[in-house]
Order: C-alpha cells, then structure tokens, then sequence
C-alpha cells in the first residue's frame, strides 16, 4: 500500500484512535516533517496507555513505539516474510530514499500465499 494515513508526534492520541477506528485499522506510522519513519502507534500502544493511567500520555510521541523494523523498497519479498515471521508485528514500513514509500501487511501478503499453495 502507498496512499498510508500518517501520525505527526504532536497528534493528539484522540485523533490517532479515532483515525484507527474510522478507518478500520490497527496502526499508523509516525512520520516527521520530511517523512522520515520515527515510530508507529498500534492499538497495542493505545492499550498501554489506557492500561497505566497514572502516567500522563496526551501525544502520539509520547505512547507511540519507537524505530519501527522497516525495509527497503528495493528488498526482495523474502525479507519481508522473514521479518513478519520473526517479529510479532502485523505490518512492515517500506522506504525509499530513507522516506516513508509504503507498507506490507500480513493480509497483503495472502495473495501471494495462496498463489504458492496452489502451485504445490
């Protein structure tokens, strides 16, 4: 996928978990103002929050997961099933130039999944 709904660190957590929800998705990355990849806030970064309520989280910066694994757009499909099989994560960032240029989900990758199981 490349048109991705993006979180800035200043957003509010509000306005990250009602874009998860409207749009029916678990994660967003963070980017900075040159589109650079400086985190991802999940569902599961959301669950932490409300889960600790004395600490006083308010941005995305603050309870989004830092330095998200990413690979290359140029990276052969096997690294990236390598990386979703060793990580417990459900999605992988792709950059180009150092910039955010997409993302590969698991459900992404079914197509491909099935198309290897029927050559079988």
């Amino acid at each position: 996928k490349r048109d991705l709904l993006v979180a800035m660190p200043a957003m509010s957590l509000v306005e990250a978990t009602q874009l998860l929800i409207t749009n029916k998705i678990t994660g967003l990355p963070v980017i900075d103002s040159q589109r650079h990849i400086i985190g991802v806030i999940t569902e599961m970064d959301l669950i932490r929050v409300v889960a600790n309520p004395h600490r006083k989280w308010s941005t995305v910066a603050q309870a989004m997961t830092p330095d998200p694994v990413t690979v290359d757009i140029n990276e052969p499909l096997h690294t990236v099933f390598d990386c979703l099989m060793t990580h417990e994560f459900r999605r992988v960032f792709v950059k180009e130039q150092g910039r955010l240029a997409g993302m590969i989900s698991r459900t992404d990758l079914l197509p491909c999944i099935l198309d290897q199981l029927v050559k079988k």
